[in-house]
């Protein structure tokens, strides 16, 4: 990055681009240091701090939302699209642990969003806008396919063939998670209803 008191949106975001490149690259363990992240959030507030049109807050805020936007579209998606039954239950899990560590990293690169700009403008807050970028791209998508996929390792059980239980619970937990942390119910109620009807199962 260049010494000049402003820094431009092009030479900020690019500086920005190949931050959440290592990121990507690293997943499920990117690896950075104190210093790696402490520049990536200064430059974040650098540019959000300065005076009128060179206060980027707003463009950083879509850029941020856009991030996970393209990275489910052009890499989770298309893995998760050729695979069914277990084999889609398992890489599911994948992505959503690799969808968490995103949003750690993101969310505290770009935090002075979370300080000033989000409850000023009355967005939702960086892990928010993280957790249903996956909702709305991946588990609408996807929903029917996995819930059958669940249940009928389910049925399976039932009719006294073994089956890998904790697949059945990770996914349960993951109904959970992700209904909590977009405050949508419907996940949530699928897992509770599974694991009242089915008291071996259990969130984990």
């Amino acid at each position: 990055m260049s010494n000049q008191s402003i820094v431009y949106y092009d030479e900020g975001w690019a500086y920005m681009q190949n931050g959440i490149k290592k990121l990507l690259q690293g997943l499920p363990n990117p690896h950075f240091t104190s210093e790696d992240s402490s520049m990536l959030y200064t430059n974040v507030y650098n540019m959000c701090t300065q005076n009128g049109p060179h206060d980027y807050s707003n463009e950083l805020y879509e850029k941020y939302k856009e991030t996970f936007k393209d990275y489910i579209k052009s890499t989770v998606l298309p893995s998760l699209r050729e695979k069914k039954d277990e084999l889609l239950l398992r890489d599911l899990l994948k992505r959503w642990s690799n969808h968490k560590i995103m949003i750690k990293y993101l969310s505290f690169f770009f935090g002075y969003l979370d300080i000033y700009f989000t409850p000023k403008r009355s967005r939702s807050s960086l892990e928010k806008v993280g957790y249903l970028s996956f909702y709305s791209l991946v588990y609408d998508e996807l929903q029917r396919q996995v819930k059958n996929a669940i249940l009928a390792m389910i049925d399976r059980k039932r009719a006294g063939e073994s089956i890998d239980e904790k697949l059945v619970n990770n996914m349960l937990t993951f109904y959970s998670e992700i209904g909590e942390r977009t405050n949508i119910k419907e996940p949530k109620q699928f897992a509770e209803t599974i694991i009242k009807e089915n008291p071996t199962f259990n969130i984990m």
